[in-house]
């Protein structure tokens, strides 16, 4: 892989991770503070922004993606700098985390536009494989890092850390070569980028396929965040060491799955593994759900996180090879209020169906589903490529003629 692609790999580990490390003290620090009823008005401070994603990532279509996440990660620095030296009160503190989570909305559909560019279309699926190593890995080392130094320093020197990995990750990314734009993509107002970019979700098929088995896939496969302490502490009868290793099991499997893909990336169709991804997501929660044995559930644990890493490697690759390069930041900005649109029906009815069945059959049902999604997702995946495929059959057929 290229220089670029490693100075932004190094920048989204470093980001990512200190931004989780920041979340989790945040939550503590809150719920410490203010009590449970001020964690979930920080919870949606931080998912409401979330909701924009196809206005914050047609921004990526109308500008240098290079730009947008400089000034994303120069924003967050500012902002999480006033939260940490100036201690406010809670509504304060919601609006300032409420402005870093659109900064972070806008960083993400701008980040997986700029790989195409900086990898060429022939390495997409490796360079998407490695982008999710590092980012997984701070998805699992950065809360307990926070955890951990929270209670030893406590809340403004740890904030004081997230600050200084976004500026870590603002210099890192600035020293990129500026992008190669083509002049539609810099002269268009931005009303048009959008309307462009929703037309696109609208029509390829592609983008379908894959926002489809996103809403559905994360409806199942979140109900089982629901589960895991009841299931712990209820049903295997172990304490909250347990259930950190569960938790942790899965953050594992997010990091190892994408480093097999990464490895090997020249042999494998990504669409084969978006569907076998489906299926080990599944496996591994049912594993989970009807393990009699900590260890068991662990395993089953890694395996679903390791379906979930190449799920989302997948997914990636297949959309920046099937969408237009500007028209790559409102597609993604809008393939990923799916998962948060899904994660809220599966915590709503996840609850509900925990009273009812259990935890252990809130499992069973979270696994059969993420399984069946197979069923939605394979005939609309394979239609749309086969079209793809006898358009450009058929393109060099007609300029012959």
């Amino acid at each position: 892989m290229n220089a670029a692609f490693n100075r932004y790999w190094t920048a989204r580990l470093v980001s990512y991770a200190g931004d989780q490390i920041a979340r989790t003290a945040l939550l503590v620090a809150v719920f410490d503070r203010y009590g449970a009823a001020a964690l979930g008005w920080f919870l949606v401070a931080a998912t409401v922004p979330r909701l924009f994603g196809p206005v914050l990532g047609a921004l990526a279509d109308r500008f240098d993606q290079r730009r947008i996440i400089v000034v994303c990660d120069l924003a967050q620095a500012a902002l999480y700098t006033a939260i940490a030296l100036l201690s406010p009160s809670l509504p304060v503190l919601l609006a300032l985390v409420a402005a870093a989570s659109v900064a972070a909305t806008t960083f993400t559909p701008a980040g997986r536009s700029l790989l195409p560019e900086l990898v060429g279309p022939e390495r997409l699926g490796a360079a998407n494989a490695r982008l999710a190593v590092g980012v997984n890995i701070g998805f699992a080392a950065g809360p307990a890092l926070g955890g951990v130094l929270l209670s030893v320093a406590g809340l403004t020197p740890t904030l004081l850390l997230d600050v200084v990995s976004f500026l870590v990750s603002a210099v890192l990314v600035a020293g990129l070569r500026p992008l190669a734009r083509r002049a539609a993509a810099t002269t268009e107002p931005l009303r048009v980028v959008l309307r462009g970019g929703l037309g696109v979700v609208r029509t390829n098929l592609v983008v379908r396929a894959v926002a489809c088995g996103f809403l559905v896939l994360v409806t199942f496969a979140a109900l089982d965040n629901v589960a895991v302490v009841p299931l712990v502490r209820d049903a295997l009868g172990a304490g909250p060491i347990a259930v950190g290793l569960l938790t942790s099991a899965y953050g594992i499997g997010m990091v190892a799955g994408p480093l097999v893909i990464a490895r090997n990336a020249d042999r494998f169709r990504f669409d084969l593994i978006l569907y076998a991804s489906l299926l080990v997501i599944g496996a591994g929660t049912l594993l989970t759900g009807l393990s009699y044995a900590v260890a068991l559930a662990i395993l089953g644990q890694a395996l679903a996180g390791a379906g979930a890493g190449w799920h989302n490697v997948a997914a990636d690759t297949l959309v920046q090879r099937h969408v237009p390069a500007d028209r790559l930041g409102t597609v993604f900005g809008t393939i990923y209020l799916f998962p948060y649109a899904a994660e809220v029906l599966a915590y709503v009815g996840g609850a509900a169906l925990l009273g009812a069945v259990g935890p252990r059959w809130l499992f069973v049902i979270s696994g059969l589903g993420a399984a069946a999604t197979l069923a939605l997702v394979l005939p609309m995946l394979s239609r749309a490529l086969s079209t793809g495929r006898r358009h450009r059959v058929a393109e060099p057929a007609m300029a012959g003629q």
